[in-house]
C-alpha cells in the first residue's frame, strides 16, 4: 500500500541541507598550478584527440609529458572538462587514466569529483537546473564506475549514500539526488561484490523503495528506481520497506519532487 504524501504546509522553512553530514571528508581542493602554457595546450590537444582507435599512441603521448606535478591539475581538467559533460566516454577515459599508469591520478580524481559532487549537491539551482542536474548525473556514473563496478566499496565518510536521500526528501531535492544515486548504484551492475544481495546496496535500494511508495511522488523519479532495479535485476516490490522516512520531517510542499494532490489535502509522512 502507499504511504501518505507528506502534507502541504506554509510552516516552518525545510531544514538546511548538512552536506557535512552527508560527505564528511569532503574538502576543496587546493587550486591546482596549470603546467607551463605550451604544456597544458599538449595536454588539452592529447584528450581533445583521444579515440578508442588511438589510445596506446595517446597515452604514450600523454607519459611523454606528464609529470608528477601536473597530476593534480589533469585531474581537475578531466573531471571539470571531460568527466562532468561527457558520459559517453566515461570508459574511454577511464582507460586512458588506468594505462597512464600514474597511481596518484585515478585518486586526485576521485577527490575532485567528490568535491563537485558536493558543490551541485549543494547548489542553490540544482532543483531548477537541467544543466547542473546532468552534470551531477555524469559525476554519479564516473564514481559507481570507478568504485562500485570495481569492488571498491562508497565508504560514509566520503558519501553517505541513505543520508543523501534522507536528506534529499527533507529538503526537496529528490529531483536531483534520486538521479545521481540511481547512476551511482548502476556501477553494481557490474560488480560481484555489490549486486544484489549485497547488504549495503539493499538498504541504499530500501531507502529508494521507501520514497517509491510515497503518494504524489513525480513519476521521473519513481522512474528512476525503478529502472535502477531493472538494471540490477530485482523487482522494486521484491525490495524490503525500511520506512526510514518516519523518522524524517516531512518536506515544504510545494516543490519540485511531488505533485500537489487535488483539493490540497494530504496526510504525514
Amino acid at each position: 500500500a502507499a504511504s501518505a504524501a507528506p502534507a502541504v504546509a506554509a510552516a516552518p522553512p525545510p531544514p538546511v541541507f548538512d552536506i557535512r553530514k552527508i560527505m564528511p571528508r569532503v574538502a576543496a581542493p587546493p587550486t591546482p598550478s596549470p603546467p607551463a602554457e605550451g604544456l597544458v595546450d599538449r595536454m588539452h590537444f592529447i584528450v581533445n584527440n583521444l579515440a578508442a582507435s588511438n589510445l596506446e599512441q595517446k597515452v604514450m603521448d600523454m607519459r611523454s609529458v606528464l609529470l608528477e606535478e601536473h597530476v593534480p591539475w589533469l585531474a581537475d581538467y578531466l573531471v571539470l572538462k571531460r568527466i562532468a559533460h561527457q558520459l559517453n566516454f566515461h570508459g574511454l577515459y577511464l582507460d586512458f587514466v588506468d594505462r597512464l599508469q600514474r597511481p596518484s591520478l585515478l585518486p586526485e580524481i576521485t577527490r575532485v569529483a567528490y568535491y563537485r559532487v558536493s558543490v551541485h549537491l549543494s547548489s542553490e539551482t540544482i532543483t531548477s537546473s537541467t544543466s547542473e542536474r546532468s552534470i551531477l548525473k555524469h559525476l554519479g556514473a564516473w564514481l559507481g564506475m570507478t568504485t562500485l563496478a570495481r569492488n571498491r566499496p562508497i565508504l560514509s565518510r566520503d558519501l553517505d549514500v541513505k543520508e543523501l536521500l534522507l536528506q534529499g526528501y527533507e529538503s526537496g531535492k529528490l529531483i536531483a539526488i534520486a538521479p545521481f544515486v540511481a547512476k551511482v548504484l548502476e556501477g553494481a551492475v557490474r560488480s560481484v561484490a555489490f549486486r544484489p544481495p549485497n547488504p549495503w546496496t539493499m538498504a541504499v535500494l530500501a531507502t529508494l523503495r521507501d520514497l517509491h511508495v510515497l503518494d504524489n511522488l513525480k513519476m521521473n523519479i519513481k522512474f528512476e528506481v525503478e529502472l535502477l532495479c531493472n538494471k540490477l535485476d530485482i523487482k522494486v516490490d521484491q525490495v524490503p520497506l525500511r520506512h526510514s522516512l518516519s523518522r524524517r520531517r516531512s518536506p515544504v510542499l510545494p516543490n519540485q519532487d511531488f505533485n500537489l494532490p487535488r483539493g490540497g489535502g494530504g496526510g504525514g509522512g
